[in-house]
């Protein structure tokens, strides 16, 4: 099991990033202490405390009190046709995050959605499967989403590269919000999910059964990417309408963290 990529304390922070508002202006709005907020970001649970904060971070209040008591664990299972790759990639100050790839077959034809810190366990599974890779979808071009890109790149040097046109790699075809594309028989659509990153894409893919969303670091399970202020709103309208608006059963892959599903998020995570 994939531990759930952040805390409550994590939203609460993202969320101050967001908007802009320090402690003490936080303390303000909530007619909370500000003494108290700071040990809320330590991860200090306090039930009245966080109901206090929430609204004015426009947080659901009942969201963010059950995600810090860990009401809740998310389920998700992938297809078949699907498969999930959780490689380890430390930094200083969070020596075990861990940053997902993920690989999508039909038939023969495999295409993979980011590279993750390594690719091996990727790519023998393409090899044990028989597969021959024939795209590689990049969500945005943070180091730890494309760390082994040259390895799959030396393994599979047919595969063609898609990265968002917003963040275009070298060598690779740039891909725009709408773009539609195919793995064998199932259909890949892009859609811009930016905010986290500035040109970020998501890519749905159906035709084997619930649908599948790549989200990369749009959206976590219980959490979203952590957003600059000045794209905050916009990253939080863009998942709503790209990514929550798609059918609850749909299953969110994203970059970091566990699989979860749109109607799960609606209903649980704090930022919606």
């Amino acid at each position: 099991m994939i531990r759930i990529e952040d805390n409550f304390e994590d939203v609460l922070g993202k969320a101050m990033s967001g908007l802009g508002m320090s402690v003490a202006e936080l303390a303000g709005r909530a007619g909370v202490e500000a003494s108290r907020i700071d040990a809320l970001l330590r991860g200090e649970i306090h039930d009245e405390a966080l109901l206090g904060v929430a609204p004015p971070l426009g947080l659901s209040p009942q969201k963010l009190l059950d995600m810090a008591h860990r009401r809740w664990a998310p389920d998700a299972q992938l297809p078949e046709h699907a498969f999930l790759f959780n490689t380890p990639f430390p930094v200083p100050g969070y020596e075990e995050m861990t940053v997902n790839s993920y690989l999508i077959r039909s038939g023969t034809s495999a295409a993979a959605i980011d590279t993750g810190a390594n690719a091996d366990a990727l790519l023998d599974t393409i090899a044990r499967s028989g597969l021959r890779l024939e795209a590689l979808f990049i969500t945005h071009t943070h180091r730890d989403h494309i760390a082994a890109l040259d390895a799959i790149r030396s393994a599979h040097p047919d595969a063609t590269v898609h990265s968002p046109a917003g963040e275009p790699l070298p060598g690779s075809v740039a891909l725009r919000p709408g773009a539609g594309l195919a793995c064998g028989e199932l259909g890949i659509e892009a859609r811009g999910t930016r905010g986290h990153s500035p040109g970020a894409l998501s890519y749905i893919v159906t035709g084997g059964g619930a649908p599948l969303a790549f989200v990369g670091d749009a959206l976590f399970c219980l959490s979203m990417g952590k957003a600059p202020q000045e794209a905050y709103a916009r990253a939080l309208e863009r998942n709503r309408r790209e990514l929550l608006s798609l059918p609850d059963n749909t299953i969110l892959c994203p970059g970091h963290g566990p699989l979860t599903t749109v109607g799960d998020e609606k209903a649980r995570n704090p930022f919606f």
